[in-house]
């Protein structure tokens, strides 16, 4: 299979680890060390390593001081491994894996019969797991083989340790990686860290990743020079029951316990470095899916805020679905559109024109509004006090006429505590090393990054399924496991 083939396919490189790994494997690295505790997650980064290697021309070996065959297949059943007798790794054809079981193996002895084999195939690609397994009896000798090993073929080998502290191995191996498994609002991440990459420039040099359905997954960075507008929603979702709505994302919906309910405020908590671009992909998937649907929706934005900012959060709606389904409730007069009305300045005269436009639309769709409002622009104009004595009336104002809405806002919200009292579900979004993350406090859910599907990909990923390949790039919530 093809270099080019395999960058198409569902299991792509992106998928299996971050492009400066495999371009420091392309570029002649040779050898790279790659430390965890227990549970890391770095089998899992071997097995995606192997398996990609396997399928572009190398023959991939796998030698194990940790797991049978039986155990690996049992815990990662896509892997397809061929096990070689007692002592000898077996011949591959192309895309297999040859399994070593090297539990009850003496270290030196293993080390020679691995010589041998790497003297009889071309392009091998072999990872040695866990190298203590093999020399618990002389840490030294084992640093001494290895580094002799690496020296002496032109190969390339992936090492794991579970060891924390440094060897003499991160020094005399081209790369060394380090796997972790931490916490981060009571939520599990994994975080991959780039300590070394001989050859290669590494302008960020930590990850975030995750083993969701067993497989080791990179989670890219947010691309800021990336176009909103090629984002696709997909088709819409339709209503479980007439009292729960859909967000328009299956996995969202199962972050906020089946979706946005009749008469719910929802809180959508944005942290200060959340890029605009990922605050609008989420409300668009969420307004888009209510229209499409048949609902109305009505927006109060940030101060301020450009007609281009509603543009991204619905580029694929025509300007008549936007003039009949959109209303826009601004208090920057220096924009103009058919589809906005002005606030006043005046808090309880601007609350009241709020709920009588949303009653409008109400009776006008005979469904329930989706009604999104900016917390920094109701703070901004009239003042958390005022808004504070005015927010409690407003809320049961949407409840009591069976809508749904949206309430957006910053950790230096005044009033953030109050409105997490009266929300019916919390989504929190931040960015961990670049990637946006997205996941609920209420109900509690485990972390999200939110990815952009490959366009390529999810078109090739159709075509096999038979339906339709659409353009763009679609958002993706992916859980960190």
């Amino acid at each position: 299979m093809s270099d080019k083939a395999v960058e198409n396919d569902a299991e792509s490189p992106k998928e299996v680890a971050s492009s400066y790994l495999l371009g420091f494997f392309s570029s002649g690295g040779r050898s790279v060390l790659i430390r965890g505790d227990p549970g890391t997650g770095k089998t899992s980064l071997v097995l995606q390593l192997l398996d990609y290697h396997s399928r572009t021309g190398f023959r991939s070996i796998y030698m194990s001081t940790r797991l049978s065959a039986k155990t690996l297949k049992s815990h990662q059943p896509w892997v397809e491994v061929v096990q070689g007798k007692y002592g000898t790794v077996p011949r591959l054809e192309e895309d297999q894996i040859g399994f070593q079981d090297s539990r009850r193996m003496d270290g030196v002895r293993a080390i020679s019969g691995l010589r041998q084999y790497l003297e009889q195939v071309p392009n091998p690609f072999v990872v040695l797991d866990s190298w203590e397994g093999l020399f618990f009896e002389s840490h030294n000798l084992g640093v001494e083989e290895i580094s002799k090993l690496v020296e002496d073929y032109d190969a390339r080998f992936v090492v794991v340790t579970e060891r924390r502290e440094q060897t003499d191995l991160d020094y005399l191996l081209d790369g060394v990686v380090v796997l972790r498994r931490k916490f981060h609002e009571q939520r599990v991440v994994r975080e991959m860290e780039l300590k070394k990459l001989r050859g290669v420039s590494i302008k960020q040099s930590r990850f975030l990743f995750t083993l969701n359905e067993g497989r080791f997954r990179f989670l890219p960075p947010f691309d800021p020079l990336s176009s909103p507008a090629s984002y696709v929603v997909g088709s819409p979702i339709k209503s479980r029951s007439t009292t729960v709505f859909s967000t328009g994302n299956e996995t969202l919906d199962e972050i906020t316990g089946g979706g946005l309910e009749i008469g719910s405020l929802n809180l959508l908590e944005l942290s200060n470095d959340v890029p605009f671009e990922i605050t609008s992909v989420l409300l668009r998937t969420i307004v888009s899916n209510f229209i499409n649907l048949g609902h109305k929706f009505v927006f109060v934005p940030f101060i301020g805020a450009p007609e281009f900012q509603l543009d991204r959060i619905l580029p694929n709606f025509s300007k008549e679905t936007i003039s009949e389904s959109v209303t826009v409730l601004s208090f920057d007069h220096s924009d103009t559109s058919e589809s906005e009305q002005w606030l006043k300045g005046e808090a309880e005269e601007d609350f009241d024109l709020i709920a009588s436009v949303v009653e409008e639309k109400r009776k006008e769709s005979k469904k329930p509004v989706l009604v999104a409002i900016s917390q920094d622009t109701l703070e901004g104009l009239y003042g958390s006090d005022a808004v504070s004595k005015l927010l409690a009336r407003s809320i049961a104002k949407i409840e009591s006429l069976g809508n749904v809405r949206i309430q957006i806002t910053r950790p230096e919200s005044s009033l953030l505590e109050e409105l997490k009292a009266f929300s019916d579900t919390d989504l929190k979004v931040e960015m961990l090393h670049g990637t946006p993350i997205v996941f609920s406090i209420k109900p509690m859910s485990v972390l999200h990054a939110l990815v952009l599907e490959d366009s390529v990909s999810s078109t090739e990923r159709r075509i096999k399924e038979g339906t339709p390949a659409r353009g763009g790039r679609k958002p993706e919530l992916v859980p960190i496991v």
